[in-house]
């Protein structure tokens, strides 16, 4: 798996902004938006009871959910991969008995249904090809995909603002087209929307069919 500023598919995604950022996106990731947050754990937690607990987290950052979900008594096998060395680093040592892996959310090294739950919280909204991520994120669960993403309600449809400081992109897609890239093997579960002062963050979790 290679890893760099640059994928395969020319996407422009700077791993370097969030080391640059270092503390106050931890600080920003893990103080806002609880509600959202909560979410995503509460799902997680309520099908780990039902199905072998087998997470798969896509964009892990420093090991803030997995870390949360332990302490909310989730007993299952977890690995979190993100693109940025250092964040791994920082979940290692946050987590240090947990498995975290450098990798790329949109050309994964994993076979087809690896896993009963893969998360993918806070990234889509940050890459050209998000719906790669979206697909890649389906072939490897082989039961629940969870999804957040900057969304919005906009007659102007899916549109992306550059962050030059930063080096990043926050893309807002609204719904019905993040749906569309969506594998038909999947069925919606559950949409939820979390307004915000600019923005809405859009939910959205999925069952692979039987």
């Amino acid at each position: 798996m290679r890893i760099s500023d640059m994928n395969r598919r020319g996407v422009r995604y700077d791993s370097k902004a969030w080391e640059r950022m270092g503390d106050k996106f931890t600080n920003n990731y893990e103080q806002g938006m609880l509600d959202f947050r909560k979410n995503i754990i509460d799902a997680v937690i309520e099908r780990s009871f039902r199905i072998p607990p087998t997470l798969l987290e896509i964009a892990c950052a420093d090991g803030w959910f997995i870390e949360q979900l332990r302490a909310q008594g989730y007993m299952g096998i977890y690995t979190g991969i993100d693109i940025t060395p250092s964040l791994i680093e920082r979940a290692k040592k946050r987590m240090p008995y947990e498995r975290f892996l450098v990798g790329d959310a949109t050309d994964m090294d994993y076979s087809d249904n690896l896993c009963d739950f893969v998360l993918c919280a806070g990234i889509l909204m940050h890459l050209d090809a998000w719906s790669d991520a979206v697909r890649e994120a389906c072939r490897v669960s082989s039961k629940y995909v969870m999804f957040s993403t900057y969304g919005t309600y906009s007659p102007e449809g899916t549109y992306r603002i550059d962050d030059p400081k930063n080096s990043f992109v926050n893309r807002y897609c609204t719904m019905e087209h993040l749906m569309g890239f969506v594998p038909a093997a999947f069925k919606l579960m559950e949409f939820k929307s979390f307004p915000r002062p600019t923005e809405y963050m859009f939910q959205f979790l999925y069952e692979r069919k039987q």
